[in-house]
């Protein structure tokens, strides 16, 4: 019996004809790759390995066939959707297969025992989560609507205004985690994981940066994981955040906003430059003005840190967020930062970075759940 999620209701463009074959051949090659990794990793290595197949004409984004013991997936979600949701779904037709094989099988295809199965390998058992259907206000709920608040203010024409904005919902995130209890060692951790953006096979100094910048004062730690690309078949990185949920729709909300405002600042320096009749403007420059712009924004967050260290807001560090850290990757070896020249478009970068505040998100519907949600910006 096939189960599957469903794609949109839309025509989609599959690879061109010619390197189909060839297409398929490597990405079924890292499915199976995957696939093994989650048997071993979630199941103990019960299940044994099914025929993979790659389903051209399907409106379904995966399915498993007990009868035939194969585990389809649509050759348009692999090329057009990033390469963690292609296995998420591929984790989605295993807990399928993981009921019939060796649960029994389930009266309802998203039954008790899918559900049991779906824990084991780490995802929702929805076959489309919807982390909004979340019920019930809760203090959490409270103090992120006030900081959603805060940061529509933070948009104000007035520069004076919008500081004294950032500042304000900065510390009210800071009492927040403060507030929060922590785990006895060897309870279930509140924590998740979400990748940001998109991947790259060479990181741009910026990215590194913004990440570099979630992880200081965003309450999330950050790391560089490798995925593959399904179109261009190679590995690349991807950045992924980890921490509670509110505070991973917070670093959602912060990454997308810096790669915009680092964007929308260099065009507006770029004009003055022009007026001044300086037009040798290559990608050095502009990636020094920048990188300039994001360590301001870091000086500026750092300064409004001490300001709260003095009100006796410390932030010690979660070791709780440490552990499940370590959980995930135990084993991790540190990137070595790109450098920066010093240069005159580096130091006009750092001086727009720590005039920099944050804009309101673009709207509510982000990302949430039991402790209520902040936007996920784009």
């Amino acid at each position: 019996m096939g189960r599957s999620g469903s794609t949109r209701g839309r025509r989609v463009v599959g690879p061109p004809a010619e390197a189909r074959a060839r297409l398929h051949r490597v990405w079924l090659r890292e499915l199976m790759a995957a696939w093994r990794e989650v048997n071993e990793r979630c199941l103990g290595g019960q299940l044994k390995p099914p025929a993979l197949q790659i389903d051209q004409a399907s409106a379904r984004l995966g399915r498993w066939d007990a009868a035939t013991r194969t585990i389809g997936l649509s050759e348009a979600h692999i090329w057009e959707h990033p390469w963690h949701e292609v296995l998420q779904t591929l984790r989605h037709e295993i807990a399928h297969q993981y009921v019939d094989e060796l649960l029994g099988g389930d009266a309802r295809p998203h039954g008790e025992r899918f559900a049991r199965a779906c824990a084991l390998l780490e995802i929702s058992p929805a076959a489309s989560a919807s982390p909004d259907a979340e019920a019930g206000a809760t203090k959490a709920d409270r103090i992120l609507r006030r900081v959603r608040k805060l940061l529509a203010l933070a948009g104000s024409s007035n520069r004076g205004e919008a500081e004294n904005a950032m500042a304000a919902a900065n510390t009210l995130l800071l009492r927040y985690n403060l507030e929060l209890p922590r785990a006895e060692p060897g309870d279930a951790l509140g924590y998740e994981h979400r990748l940001l953006g998109r991947s790259r096979a060479a990181l741009p100094l910026t990215w590194k940066l913004i990440s570099s910048i979630l992880g200081e004062f965003f309450f999330v730690e950050c790391l560089w994981v490798p995925t593959f690309n399904a179109r261009e078949l190679r590995v690349e990185s991807l950045l992924e955040v980890m921490g509670t949920r509110e505070n991973l729709a917070m670093a959602d909300f912060v990454h997308g906003y810096l790669h915009g405002a680092i964007d929308r600042l260099w065009k507006a320096e770029r004009a003055r430059l022009a007026e001044e009749g300086l037009t040798n403007l290559g990608a050095r420059v502009r990636r020094e003005f920048q990188a300039g712009v994001l360590i301001g924004f870091a000086d500026k967050l750092r300064a409004e840190r001490e300001h709260n260290a003095e009100q006796g807001l410390v932030w010690m560090g979660d070791a709780d967020l440490g552990r499940f850290f370590k959980r995930r990757h135990p084993r991790t070896t540190s990137m070595r930062s790109a450098s920066v020249r010093l240069s005159q478009a580096h130091a006009a970068g750092r001086a727009a970075g720590r005039d920099l505040t944050m804009h309101k998100p673009v709207d509510g519907r982000g990302r949430g759940g039991p402790r209520g949600a902040l936007p996920r910006g784009r």
